[in-house]
């Protein structure tokens, strides 16, 4: 898959977004989302310019895909409904960017901080699949990124750009890879409920995609990632890092964990209770959300709260996580 021009890699934190753009970004199949960040590469509603110190209180926010609003325009993220709600007291900025791990949040709001951004409050958004990205970080001796440059991206592009013939072969191409996918994914689902593959409908499928990706079911199947523990490990040297950073410079913090579809359809045997357990050992103010995704229907809450097919939350989802926040978060 092509990366846009606008995300970009950095020695610094590895990756992020290019500041000041206003472009529209496709999303999956189906959605797209308009991208707008500001003058230091955050998600934002106008290409502003964000001085060093706040006119006001200023909350940032740090997490990945989730947090960034995958498939969205950003009034309907958790950023644009926190500014929208909060605009009286707060200046909201999101950090977050998809792919992003401890690791990256501990260099970047470091970064930052060592340049004079002033910040008084930090929520950091954790969720299981950042355990499995945080393995795939890679440092030098002195503790930078290694970034794996691909030289092919650049000619890809210039192919992407000038010849119709290769944007028509490389839709045709995901769309036959998707195809593949989804005939696999089928048949497993057919398996696990017991069903003939002809009679294993979309939905079935689709739910078990979304409870059965191993980046987030490795929570109550660690057979998928059996170095799970060391993403553990490396996430929660990164995170002491990151709290004693904030600590240092007086910025109040909350720690969110909030589930993805596997760990609503399955206990979750070795993520939540892990955190749980660091939070009180530090003093850290933890808030699950957890519990604002459970009930007696676990495929009707999955399919009500997120992406159809995808781990993301919509924009329902959205709105619990939001309302969990107005009621939980001391702001």
């Amino acid at each position: 898959m092509l990366n846009h021009y606008w995300r970009i890699s950095s020695d610094v934190f590895h990756h992020g977004l290019m500041p000041n753009i206003d472009v529209i970004e496709p999303w999956g199949f189906s959605l797209e989302k308009r991208l707008i960040t500001n003058s230091i590469g955050f998600r934002d509603f106008s290409t502003k310019e964000v001085s060093k110190i706040p006119e006001k209180k200023r909350l940032l926010l740090i997490g990945d895909s989730a947090i960034e609003g995958a498939g969205y325009d950003y009034e309907f993220t958790i950023g644009g409904l926190l500014q929208n709600h909060l605009s009286d007291n707060y200046e909201v900025l999101n950090s977050a960017v998809g792919s992003y791990s401890p690791g990256i949040y501990y260099k970047k709001i470091k970064y930052y901080i060592d340049n004079g951004y002033k910040f008084n409050r930090a929520i950091i958004f954790l969720d299981p699949s950042d355990i499995i990205d945080e393995l795939f970080l890679n440092f030098d001796e002195k503790g930078n990124f290694i970034i794996e440059k691909n030289n092919t991206t650049n000619i890809s592009n210039f192919f992407l750009d000038n010849f119709l013939i290769f944007r028509t072969f490389l839709r045709v191409s995901d769309a036959t890879e998707s195809l593949k996918n989804f005939i696999k994914l089928k048949y497993k689902a057919s398996k696990k409920y017991g069903k003939s593959f002809f009679d294993t409908s979309n939905e079935d499928t689709m739910y078990y995609r979304m409870t059965h990706v191993d980046r987030s079911a490795w929570t109550f199947d660690d057979t998928l990632f059996r170095n799970y523990k060391d993403g553990l490990s490396k996430s929660e040297l990164h995170l002491n890092k990151l709290v004693k950073l904030l600590k240092d410079n007086n910025i109040d913090l909350d720690f969110i964990l909030y589930p993805h579809p596997s760990q609503i359809a399955f206990e979750d045997l070795y993520h939540q209770p892990y955190w749980i357990n660091w939070a009180k050992q530090n003093n850290i103010n933890l808030i699950s959300l957890y519990p604002n995704f459970q009930g007696t229907n676990k495929r009707e809450i999955v399919f009500d709260t997120f992406i159809f097919g995808d781990l993301h939350w919509n924009k329902n989802g959205t709105k619990i996580v939001f309302n969990a926040l107005k009621n939980k978060v001391n702001f």
